[in-house]
């Protein structure tokens, strides 16, 4: 590298300081938010006995994302040939055995708590080979692509002249390695000064910024000052760029992309909660029986200290004349205890209800019901509830779908054609054209024919969704009991009743699984339709036999002929004989 190289990479790594700096003091204010929110959650100072944003958490969680997805592949086109539909078959089960090789699920739902907690759910998908050595060479060995999570505190991205996420020009996540992992990852220099500068347990933070206007990623410590620790251009080469979807967000103003967490939203109601439960914690510790008694009746000193006493008295006498022991006791007055309890309890409960209601938790979305209602009413009164987070909950499943597309990017892009074929039985490898020409369209089209999409099971209204499978095979079965006979006479309707069983059958709960059996009947249908009578076909003969046959029909023809020249004759003469008769009639 020349001197002016040098200078102008030190240049480089001096702007992209600069807007690193920039960007973490704008999202200063968002981390201290995150932390301040995680130790409430988890009550980490045990101020809130009553943790009831624990609670809407916890509610919430499952009404966002409840179970692993299932990703499947299907051609943009119905038309789509052998080729394409293998390449759908390849790249599902790709995704689909990269899922198994970590813990997907709970990436996921780290990812959905920081959104419930702090606003933003952030993951990010990297590519991960293994090498073995072969003399000089190095061969891989195994390759998968990781979707790994980042803590929100640890992610910054373009906050200059940024309205949405689609203006970002650059992303970053910050991680804190230690000497051996620095070594391991960049060049011996940089490990090297650093030791000599922080010493060999030292840990040293690295952000790995990735530029869209240059396709280049940076990897920047403000600890090593003199260059970048590495630069290298983008090679996985996805449409985006950025190896992490757009992540998912709370609100947001379209001014910025720095989420406000539903937190702040709540934040006073829930101060003043924690208040009341604090005042009724120390109204209750106030509430007791205290009181005074006559001095000369000290053996009833102890009088409260068991359930039931019997006391000996030196002068029983004496306590009759005052009244008894009415007369001799008397207690501190509670009712104002009480009564502020009883306050505080109905404050309470109203502080409760709003946090409900800002937060989209309801009684109603927990379950309960009220005396008389109906299971119907109550799954109704639910389903309804839900509504509030269903744009939330589409959120949701845009950024999984956006997370997988990016994933079987890399798939297609890095994944070696013989690894891709491993996905196939050797049924669907017996073609070894179809089956190479299937890998070559995924390494060079990737998705633009295919379609990736979630197949999810809802925590909810499982009934609704049985109810709904039913009706809709009952129309199915009677639309294939009226279509039989009527398409059998009219060819021409087979496709008007194929889009009218397709349309019916995409309404169902998990549908795709009969999308293939429905194709194969629909083409033996079409198939045999367009076939030709078979009755009106003529056996094959041979030419001795077609020659009988003519002679025969020759024969029969003479015959005939001959039949009919005697039938006119005959005619002839009558005409003759009638002709005759008019004529002596006339004479």
């Amino acid at each position: 590298m020349t001197r002016q190289e040098i200078t102008n990479r030190k240049h480089l790594r001096d702007k992209w300081q600069q807007k690193i700096q920039a960007a973490e003091k704008k999202y200063a204010e968002y981390y201290d938010l995150t932390t301040e929110i995680r130790e409430y959650y988890r009550n980490a100072r045990r101020r809130n006995k009553q943790n009831i944003f624990w609670a809407t958490v916890e509610t919430l969680k499952p009404f966002l994302y409840f179970k692993q997805p299932t990703p499947f592949v299907v051609r943009s086109s119905k038309t789509a040939g052998e080729v394409e539909n293998l390449a759908a078959t390849i790249l599902e089960r790709a995704l689909y055995w990269n899922m198994k090789q970590f813990d997907f699920d709970s990436v996921v739902k780290y990812a959905r708590n920081d959104f419930l907690l702090s606003g933003m759910g952030v993951l990010w998908e990297q590519y991960n080979p293994s090498f073995y050595r072969i003399g000089d060479a190095y061969l891989k060995d195994h390759e998968q692509v990781d979707t790994v999570y980042i803590n929100p505190t640890n992610f910054l991205a373009d906050t200059q002249q940024v309205d949405v996420w689609e203006d970002v020009t650059w992303i970053a996540r910050k991680t804190c390695l230690d000497l051996d992992e620095i070594a391991d990852n960049f060049a011996p220099e940089v490990a090297e000064y650093l030791c000599g500068r922080f010493g060999d347990s030292a840990r040293v933070t690295v952000y790995e910024i990735w530029d869209k206007p240059t396709k280049s990623v940076y990897f920047y410590s403000p600890e090593y000052p003199m260059d970048f620790l590495d630069v290298y251009e983008d090679t996985l080469h996805l449409s985006g760029f950025f190896p992490c979807p757009k992540p998912i967000m709370a609100t947001l103003s379209n001014d910025g992309i720095i989420p406000v967490p539903d937190y702040v939203e709540i934040k006073n109601l829930l101060d003043e909660l924690d208040g009341v439960n604090n005042r009724m914690r120390l109204t209750m510790q106030a509430l007791k029986v205290s009181g005074c008694y006559d001095s000369s009746f000290p053996e009833l000193a102890n009088i409260l200290d068991k359930d039931v006493t019997l006391i000996s008295l030196s002068d029983f006498e004496k306590l009759k004349d005052a009244g008894g022991i009415k007369g001799i006791i008397d207690f501190a007055p509670i009712d104002q205890y009480v009564t502020a309890l009883s306050t505080l309890a109905q404050r309470r409960q109203t502080l409760i209800t709003s946090i409900y209601e800002v937060t989209g938790v309801s009684d109603i979305m927990r379950g309960s019901s009220k005396v008389g209602e109906t299971a119907t009413a109550v799954m109704q009164k639910t389903n309804f509830g839900t509504l509030r987070n269903q744009d939330r909950q589409n959120d949701m499943q845009r950024f999984l779908k956006d997370l997988l597309k990016i994933k079987a990017e890399i798939i297609c892009e890095q994944f070696a054609p013989e690894f891709l074929l491993s996905f196939l039985n050797p049924n669907e490898c017996k073609d070894t054209d179809t089956a190479l020409k299937a890998v070559k369209l995924l390494k060079s089209d990737k998705l633009r024919s295919m379609i990736i999409d979630l197949e999810t099971d809802g925590c909810f209204d499982l009934e609704k969704d049985e109810q709904k499978t039913l009706n809709v095979l009952k129309n199915v079965h009677e639309i294939i009991s009226q279509a039989f006979g009527i398409v059998s006479q009219q060819p021409a309707l087979l496709p008007l009743y194929r889009q009218m069983l397709e349309s019916a059958v995409a309404t169902m709960p998990r549908a795709r699984q009969f999308d293939a059996v429905m194709e194969q009947a629909f083409g033996k249908i079409a198939q045999e339709l367009n076939k030709p009578d078979d009755e009106n076909k003529q056996p094959p003969q041979n030419n001795a036999i077609l020659e009988l046959q003519k002679q025969k029909n020759d024969r029969d023809f003479a015959i005939k002929k001959e039949q009919n020249e005697i039938k006119r004759e005959e005619l002839n003469l009558k005409k003759a004989e009638t002709l005759a008769q008019l004529t002596e009639k006339q004479s």
